[in-house]
């Protein structure tokens, strides 16, 4: 199994933005950024090389460091909030396996393209991306699942990752996901909202082990 999950040191950097609050949050597509002036904490989304029985697989990890040097944003920097007290923070922890490789029929092909057809019709958008998927011969998925789920652990251990994607915090009684969803890369953030209700993220959050700080 790879295990993708903090160290001591990182549990103390998710301990200090806890305890003391940074005077800047700031946030891009892959990085959230706790800024305290003359150094920050940076969780950023990095790949890593998954444990898999497929070819090129990779995890999808929240990696957590410390950078002893003032924080320059840049244009593509969101400030989020200043100043504010952090009430509640979790590292959020997943496991991810993968299945096996299949090949498809024609049929499932016709089907596959017939989808992104249909996705293309209803939302009036090219889909570039969904038409090259939907075209391919074969392939695999990637699913992730709670750590302490009886799905987990079914998995081969050799094909097993366990990996910690990030922080989940709570700031003015809504919630921030600074982690990575379902290994895909980047913080996914629709119509810049970057703050949710606990009902909005249960869902989600349920699919987690959500470990306090």
């Amino acid at each position: 199994m790879k295990d993708y999950t903090y160290n001591e040191e990182e549990l103390e950097f998710a301990k200090h933005i806890h305890s003391i609050p940074p005077k800047k949050i700031w946030w891009d597509f892959m990085t959230c950024i706790f800024d305290y002036g003359d150094f920050y904490f940076q969780v950023q989304c990095v790949s890593e090389i998954a444990d898999t029985q497929n070819k090129s697989d990779e995890a999808i990890t929240g990696k957590f460091t410390k950078h002893h040097n003032p924080f320059v944003p840049e244009k593509y920097n969101m400030l989020l909030c200043e100043n504010k007290r952090i009430d509640e923070l979790y590292i959020v922890r997943v496991f991810l396996y993968f299945t096996n490789s299949e090949t498809y029929s024609k049929t499932k092909i016709i089907f596959n393209k017939a989808r992104t057809k249909a996705k293309e019709l209803l939302t009036g958008k090219s889909d570039t991306f969904g038409n090259l998927v939907s075209g391919a011969s074969s392939g695999h998925k990637e699913i992730t699942c709670h750590p302490k789920s009886e799905q987990a652990k079914k998995v081969d251990e050799k094909y097993s990752n366990l990996i910690d994607a990030g922080l989940l915090l709570q700031i003015d009684g809504k919630w921030l996901k600074a982690f990575v969803e379902r290994n895909g890369f980047g913080f996914h953030i629709w119509n810049e909202k970057y703050f949710f209700e606990l009902d909005e993220i249960n869902e989600i959050a349920s699919q987690y082990e959500l470990i306090k700080i």
